[in-house]
């Protein structure tokens, strides 16, 4: 007798690893230590053969293909694909797993050829002359405002945190407490708006985008290669590498281009910049609110 493999309705939407826990608890024991394989090594599987994965799991090529039959998918390339698209959005499920790249030196190794990689690669494309350009847009701006999520967002507060020492009215696009309206309604013509959005972005990232180009600010996208439909909307949009061999992706090109253009915003503000950080620092030094630092202990 055969088994029914039709996968029912619930089954056949999300994503490779849902299908497979939701139907986990049905699935004859053969097909259960497919599933297993699987999941204990999700990363494997934008690469392997149907072949491949049946030694693993132990079964045949007939099992695997009555799994993701089970589960949804019409035959195994397109479970595989699935799996493959995932990775490429950068889901850390589907990265390598660090313990197959070797010893603990050899690992180090490759962390350190693939920063260098990753940052060479993101400056390497940068365009100067857009560069010069964004960098005096935001030191003209009457307001510049900043926002990013996720993995994102720690890049987003670091050029806000620079920029806020060298010019006036920077800030996060959202304060707590505020929706996105009503930050995207402050915005006007006269204005900057910096985005920074990696891949596994929110939803509606795009729609952000084009509603802040709508108020007719100027628009700076910083983003991996994979953003799509988005830069239709900005002004200025920089791309940075940061996929590499290693699991979870690499932000250091990212971290130096914010860094770059931070350096090229305070050039364009010239003494502008310099009296508001002089302002800044005195503000600092009468509120006391840095440590000293080794001369200053020393008097």
């Amino acid at each position: 007798m055969t088994e029914d493999v039709t996968p029912d309705s619930d089954s056949r939407s999300g994503s490779l690893l849902r299908r497979l826990h939701e139907a986990y608890a049905s699935l004859p024991e053969s097909e259960r230590r497919v599933a297993d394989t699987i999941l204990n090594t999700p990363s494997e599987m934008p690469v392997w053969t149907a072949t491949e994965l049946a030694g693993h799991a132990r079964v045949s090529n007939a099992t695997v293909s009555r799994l993701v039959q089970r589960i949804g998918y019409r035959s195994f390339e397109e479970a595989r694909q699935h799996a493959r698209a995932l990775r490429e959005t950068g889901s850390p499920l589907y990265m390598r797993d660090p313990d197959s790249l070797g010893g603990c030196d050899e690992a180090h190794m490759d962390l350190l050829r693939s920063e260098v990689s990753i940052i060479e690669e993101t400056l390497s494309k940068l365009d100067n002359a857009v560069l010069h350009d964004a960098a005096t847009a935001l030191a003209k701006a009457r307001k510049v405002r900043l926002l990013g999520y996720r993995n994102s967002r720690f890049l987003s507060d670091y050029l806000t945190a620079q920029l806020a020492q060298l010019r006036h009215d920077v800030a996060p696009l959202v304060l707590d407490g505020q929706t996105m309206s009503e930050g995207i309604a402050g915005l006007g013509p006269q204005d900057v708006a910096v985005l920074v959005g990696f891949r596994r972005r929110p939803a509606k990232f795009t729609e952000i985008v084009r509603l802040i180009a709508a108020r007719g600010a100027k628009v700076l996208l910083v983003a991996d290669k994979d953003l799509r439909e988005a830069p239709a909307f900005a002004t200025w949009t920089f791309i940075c590498a940061v996929q590499t061999p290693l699991p979870i992706d690499s932000y250091a090109g990212a971290l130096s281009l914010v860094r770059k253009l931070a350096i090229e915003t305070t050039a364009a503000l010239g003494d502008a910049g310099l009296h508001h950080l002089n302002d800044v620092e005195t503000l600092r030094e009468h509120l006391g609110e840095l440590e000293a630092g080794p001369s200053e202990h020393s008097k």
